[in-house]
C-alpha cells in the first residue's frame, strides 16, 4: 500500500509529538523561574539546575528500552501510559511543597516523555513516504523548536503574573487535549512479538549514563580530581565498557553497538550531541545572567531568546525541505558555520547587552535549527530502515543525555565562578577591609 500524509496521520505525530513539546516547554519555562526556586526553597545554583538536569537524565535512560516496548505493547498504549505518568508528574509539581517532591514530579514527567518522545519519530519514519521523509523530520524537529521559542516567555509571562506552578497547570490542560486527539488518531505502526524485555542491558546502561552525570555535577562541589567526581565517571565508564563488550557481536541486543562501526552515523550523531550540549547549556546561562547581571526581569528573561527561537523553528523546517531538494550536507554545513560564528563572537563580545543577546540567539538559534534535524534524519538514513527504531532510540537517548549534561556543566560553571567570587571577596575584606571589598 502506498504511504501518503493523511490528517489523521498529522493529528497523531502532532499528539505523540506534544509529550515532547510539553517536556521542552517545561524545561525552558522552569530554566526563567531558577532565581525564584533558589529563595523559594532555599537551595543553590547547582542544586536548582536539576530541576531539568533530572528530567533530562531521566528521559535518557527511559529511550534505549523503547524500542522494545514498541514491539510488546500497542502503539496507542504507549501513549496512553507516556500521557499518564507525565500527567501524574505535572500535579505533583503543581502542589509541591518540597524542593524533593518538585523534583519527584519533573522525574515522572521525564519517564513520561522518555516513553513517548520516541513515539513521534517512529511514527514518522514508519508512515511517512521517503519522498516527504526530510520535512516531516523537519516538522517534528520543529514541534520541539516551538517549544524552545516559547518556552522562555511562558514561563517569564506566567510566573510574572501568576506564579511559576501555573506553568504546570496550563501544561496539564494541553496534556489532557493531547489524551483525547491521540486516542482518536494514532494507530498501531508495527506488529507486535512477544520479545523479552532485557532488563539487564537496560540497567547497565542505565547505570552508565547516571553515573556519568554525577560525576560531572559533583566539580561544583568538588575538585575534579576528587574521589566522589573520579569515582563516578569511572564506575560510569566502567559499566559503559561493560555494555559494550558484553552486547557488541550481539544481534538481539537493546542498542545494537555495531551501528556505531558506521563512521558518517558516528560522526552526525557526535556532531549532534555537541550541538544539544552547547544549546541547553546557552539556555540554562543566559536567562540566569539577564536577571542576575543585565538585573532584568523574568519576563524579559524569557523575552530576550524568543526572537532566536522562532528563527529555530522556521528553520528547523527550511532544513527539512532542502533536505528532501539538494540532500543533509548543505544545511549542515551552513548551520554549523552560523552557530560556531555565534559562539565565538559571544565570547570575543562579552560581557554582552540584552541587545547583543537577541541578536547572537538568532544567529545560533538559526544555525542550530539548520542542523539539529538534519543531522538526525541523515544520520538514520545511513543505516538504512531496519535499523531505523535502534537509530531513533540511539539519537533521542544522546539528545537527552546531551542536554542534560550541558544544563550540569552550565550549573556547575556557574557555580564555581560563584565560589571563586566568594573566594576573592574574602581575601580582600581580610586584607583591605570592608569598604574596598564592597568596591569591588
Amino acid at each position: 500500500m502506498t504511504k501518503k500524509i493523511t490528517p489523521r496521520l498529522v493529528l497523531a505525530i502532532l499528539s505523540a509529538g506534544m509529550l515532547s513539546f510539553l517536556g521542552i516547554l517545561d524545561e525552558t519555562a522552569t530554566t526563567v523561574t531558577f532565581p525564584i526556586l533558589t529563595r523559594e526553597f532555599a537551595i543553590t545554583t547547582d542544586q536548582v539546575q536539576w530541576v531539568n538536569t533530572l528530567v533530562l537524565l531521566v528521559i535518557a535512560t527511559i529511550v534505549p528500552i523503547s524500542s522494545q516496548i514498541r514491539l510488546r505493547i500497542p502503539t496507542k498504549k504507549i501513549f496512553i501510559l507516556g500521557v499518564s505518568l507525565f500527567t501524574l508528574g505535572l500535579i505533583i509539581d503543581i502542589f509541591s511543597p518540597r524542593f524533593d517532591l518538585l523534583l519527584l514530579g519533573r522525574a515522572l514527567q521525564g519517564v513520561g516523555t522518555g516513553i513517548g518522545l520516541p513515539l513521534m519519530y517512529n511514527i514518522i519514519l514508519a508512515e511517512v513516504p521517503k519522498e516527504k521523509l526530510g520535512f516531516m523530520m523537519g516538522i517534528g524537529t520543529m514541534i520541539t523548536a516551538c517549544a524552545v521559542a516559547f518556552g522562555p516567555v511562558f514561563g517569564g509571562l506566567i510566573t510574572d503574573a501568576l506564579n511559576w506552578r501555573w506553568i504546570f497547570i496550563i501544561s496539564l490542560v494541553l496534556m489532557l487535549v493531547s489524551l483525547f486527539t491521540g486516542s482518536y488518531s494514532i494507530k498501531q505502526i508495527n506488529p507486535l512479538k512477544k520479545v523479552r524485555l532485557k532488563y539487564g542491558q537496560w540497567l547497565t546502561l542505565a547505570i552508565s549514563l547516571v553515573c556519568l552525570m554525577i560525576g560531572f555535577t559533583r566539580i561544583a562541589k568538588d575538585q575534579f580530581f576528587s574521589l566522589p567526581v573520579l569515582g563516578f565517571l569511572a564506575l560510569g565508564i566502567i559499566s559503559l565498557l561493560i555494555w559494550l563488550k558484553m552486547f557488541w557481536s550481539n544481534q538481539q541486543a537493546l542498542i545494537k553497538p555495531q551501528l556505531f562501526k558506521n563512521l558518517r552515523f558516528s560522526m552526525q550523531l557526535i556532531a549532534y550531541c555537541f550541538a544539544k550540549i552547547a544549546t541547553l547549556a546557552l539556555g540554562f546561562i543566559f536567562p540566569i545572567y539577564v536577571q542576575m547581571v543585565n538585573h532584568g526581569s523574568v519576563s524579559l528573561a524569557g523575552w530576550i531568546t524568543f526572537p532566536g527561537a522562532i528563527v529555530n523553528a522556521v528553520m528547523a523546517a527550511v532544513a527539512g525541505k532542502l533536505l528532501d531538494k539538494r540532500g543533509a550536507r548543505l544545511p549542515i554545513i551552513v548551520g554549523v558555520i552560523a552557530s560556531l560564528a555565534s559562539l565565538i563572537l559571544m565570547n570575543v563580545l562579552a560581557p554582552l547587552s540584552n541587545l547583543a543577546i537577541v541578536l547572537l540567539y538568532v544567529l545560533y538559534y538559526g544555525g542550530y535549527g539548520m542542523c539539529f534535524g538534519s543531522l538526525m534524519t541523515s544520520g538514520l538514513l545511513t543505516i538504512g530502515k531496519a535499523n531505523h527504531a535502534e537509530g531513533n532510540a540511539i539519537f533521542n537517548t544522546l539528545q537527552q543525555f546531551s542536554g542534560a549534561l550541558g544544563t550540569a556543566l552550565a550549573g556547575t560553571l556557574i557555580a564555581l565562578a560563584h565560589k571563586s567570587k566568594q573566594l576573592v571577596i574574602a581575601r580582600l575584606l581580610a586584607r583591605n577591609g570592608p569598604l574596598w571589598c564592597y568596591s569591588f
